[in-house]
């Protein structure tokens, strides 16, 4: 009994070594266990997070990714973003680089979405003028002007023009995002992003012309020339040097300038068989029916 058991013993370690080897065999074909692939930590955006917004701690979160996932300039604290301002939206779990963030010291909220060297210029609007409303941030519109461009008061010489091409909207009101679904916004003044010239065009237009706005498509950077529209064009009418005339309607005839008077006048005076020359000043006065005798002196 003793000597079956020793036995039974035997075959069962034969057996867990046989399995033991044939799991060593494996192993070794397949290299050898592999380890965890490499992560690395960097700064996401812990939930949704907005245009302008000033970052807090509790905005943001770490988490590890492989770093062949990784954009360029990222973030690997928290510390180095707190307190920076957003110029591009974010959503949650979205890692935060470098051209999402503003420079130091640009401020909050709108400043800190101007590039250096442009302007943001607020130019008044309505339903129409804002395009049904969907001139909304981010949208990029041309600027036409209209207006009189000689103060005349004549129909005729009313002029549209190209102002501003390929502008971009920064605001429409106090938005500074368009909503997800790009719903339009009714608002009385949008804000647009303008190189200082352009600035200075807005201001004056602004109190000389009515202005209209047109939606383009953001990916249309063709920039097209065109000319100044002249009212009575739209008519038919011809158009000469820049002003509007209708077809009946001429130029006044120009007429030659009167000679200059001579320092003195003379007349020929005839009586009987005597002809006398009388001189008179300039500014003697013509006497009707007198002969002049053609003579002068200066």
């Amino acid at each position: 009994m003793k000597r079956k058991r020793m036995l039974g013993l035997a075959v069962v370690a034969l057996a867990l070594g046989a399995l033991v080897s044939l799991l060593a065999y494996r192993v070794e074909r397949s290299g050898g266990v592999k380890a965890a692939p490499a992560t690395e930590a960097v700064v996401a955006a812990a939930g949704p997070l907005s245009v302008g917004q000033q970052i807090q701690d509790t905005d943001l979160k770490v988490v590890k990714l492989p770093p062949a996932m990784l954009p360029a300039h990222i973030y690997h604290s928290q510390r180095e973003l707190v307190g920076h301002v957003l110029t591009s939206a974010a959503v949650a779990n979205q890692v935060i680089v470098a051209e999402m963030v503003a420079q130091p010291g640009s401020g909050v909220g709108l400043p800190p979405l101007i590039p250096a060297g442009m302007r943001a210029v607020s130019v008044k609007v309505n339903d129409v003028v804002s395009v049904a409303g969907y001139a909304i941030p981010g949208t990029h519109v041309d600027v036409l002007l209209t207006g009189n461009p000689h103060q005349n008061g004549d129909p005729a010489d009313v002029t549209t023009v190209t102002l501003l091409a390929d502008v971009q909207v920064l605001t429409a009101g106090q938005q500074m995002e368009q909503s997800p679904n790009g719903k339009p916004e009714k608002v009385t003044v949008i804000t647009l992003l303008v190189d200082p010239a352009g600035a200075q065009k807005l201001a004056l237009a602004d109190g000389y012309g009515h202005i209209q706005l047109a939606l383009r498509n953001p990916l249309d950077k063709l920039a097209e020339k065109t000319n100044p529209l002249i009212n009575a064009t739209l008519y038919g009418q011809r158009v000469e040097a820049g002003r509007g005339m209708g077809p009946s309607r001429k130029a006044a005839p120009k007429t030659a300038a009167p000679p200059p008077l001579p320092a003195e006048w003379a007349v020929r005076v005839i009586s009987g068989d005597k002809q006398e020359v009388v001189k008179f000043p300039e500014h003697a006065p013509r006497v009707a029916g007198i002969e002049r005798s053609g003579e002068h002196q200066p």
